[in-house]
């Protein structure tokens, strides 16, 4: 079940998770995950990339934005 997220001033993040032997000239794929909750509830921490990036050899990237009375209203 996705937790429920109640949004604050401080919400524009991005959580980047890489493998730990990532070096200046890797050149590996990027993973972009914006988070579903229509705009009015969701985390960007609800989901870990750090297994993703470690066993599948990429970059993730996840995307917290603001929600409800701090951003997009409905």
């Amino acid at each position: 079940a996705m937790r429920q997220h109640f949004p604050g001033r401080d919400c524009l993040y991005l959580n980047i998770y890489t493998p730990a032997d990532l070096t200046k000239k890797s050149r590996l794929p990027v993973m972009v995950w914006i988070h579903g909750g229509g705009l009015r509830m969701g985390a960007a921490s609800t989901y870990d990339g750090l297994a993703l990036a470690a066993h599948e050899n990429v970059v993730v990237v996840t995307i917290q934005y603001r929600l409800g009375i701090w951003g997009f209203f409905r």
